[in-house]
Formats: structure tokens, sequence, C-alpha cells
């Protein structure tokens, strides 16, 4: 089922313009993931692919993942990661991620509560619409219907 374009306002190049913005402005993205648990996600391009890294209240170490699919649904931008393979960012790889995290991330990702503090220092994006799912919840955001078209298209522009 594919949703009808003249409904949800956007176009592709809208919501490519809204992945590159977040991308560009390296701010982290909120996600309230149910039962008290809360994820900050920073969208990255290395020189392949899209990677998110993930910082959580329930998790003991950030982690990178590699965007796995990006579809669109009623206008809003849904990012899947491969959560089977995960890789923890440990404090020794900085030189791995230098050229993704800045200084000040870098040491706020490693504190305690690591949410709240990138929240406090104001490094979360007013960015809406903007969501991650691992990917094995794919399949139930396709039977309920999403934009193929602009699907497609951003996941293309990505070799996603």
């Amino acid at each position: 089922m594919n949703i009808n374009n003249e409904v949800k306002n956007t176009t592709s190049m809208d919501i490519e313009y809204k992945i590159e913005k977040l991308i560009y402005e390296g701010k982290w993205v909120k996600n309230d993931i149910g039962m008290g648990r809360i994820q900050c996600v920073k969208l990255v391009k290395d020189s392949k692919e899209l990677l998110v890294i993930i910082v959580s209240n329930t998790l003991n170490t950030p982690v990178s993942c590699r965007v796995e699919k990006i579809i669109i649904v009623n206008g809003e931008i849904i990012v899947f990661y491969d959560g089977e393979y995960m890789q923890r960012v440990e404090k020794e790889e900085k030189d791995i991620y230098k050229g993704i995290l800045n200084e000040r991330e870098w040491n706020i990702i490693f504190k305690d509560d690591p949410v709240k503090k990138l929240y406090e220092n104001n490094m979360i994006s007013n960015e809406k619409g903007f969501y991650i799912e691992m990917h094995e919840t794919l399949e139930k955001y396709m039977e309920n219907g999403y934009d193929t078209e602009a699907s497609k298209f951003i996941c293309k522009k990505y070799n996603i």
C-alpha cells in the first residue's frame, strides 16, 4: 500500500534535505523507545555508508550501527539500523571516530547518563519526524503502508 503523495505534502527532496541537515548540523536526535528507555542517535556519513551512533539510558556503552533502510511514512523519516551487528564504541577508539564525533561529544557519550548530558549541553536536535528503529521492526511499517517512491529515492541516494 502506498501513501498518497498529495496527502503527505513532502517531496523526496524535502526528505533528503532533512537528512542532510541532520548530518551537517551534527545534532543528536532523542527517541523515547518506551518503558522508560530513551536513546539519542547521531546520523553520520562515513566515506561509504550511513551509520548511527547510539547512546541510551540503558546501554553501558555507545554503539555504532550501519543503516539498513530508510522509509518515509506520512512525511516522517524512519531509519532502520542493523541491531544484530552493533559495534561497541570504545574509549580507546577515539581516532576512528574523530571525523564523526567532536571532543565534547566524545567526553559526554562515555559519562553516566549521556542522554541527559547531551540535552543539558544543547546537543539535541529540535527536528521532528525523525525516528530510529532496529531493522527487525521494518516489516511492521511496510505492512501498514509507506511512501515507496520517496523511500526508494532516499535509499538509492545513500546506497542502501
